[in-house]
């Protein structure tokens, strides 16, 4: 999979938000109750730094696009 570029530089905290958002969308059942400050953020800025958007960065944490 090709990996998804974000159309806009975004904004650090609205792609954080969109992070949180899709994590509850697709592992609800795992991850019952998830807040910003469950997220190791310096883990994700590399994958925010590359222009990654939220899913494609979910993607390529979860290894999902090797």
């Amino acid at each position: 999979m090709i990996a998804q570029q974000s159309t806009q530089a975004g904004d650090w905290e609205q792609w954080q938000q969109d992070i949180v958002a899709l994590l509850k969308s697709d592992f609800g059942d795992a991850l019952q109750v998830i807040s910003i400050d469950d997220v190791d953020w310096p883990s994700w800025q590399g994958l925010y730094a590359q222009g990654r958007s939220p899913r494609s960065a979910i993607e390529r944490a979860l290894e999902r696009d090797l």
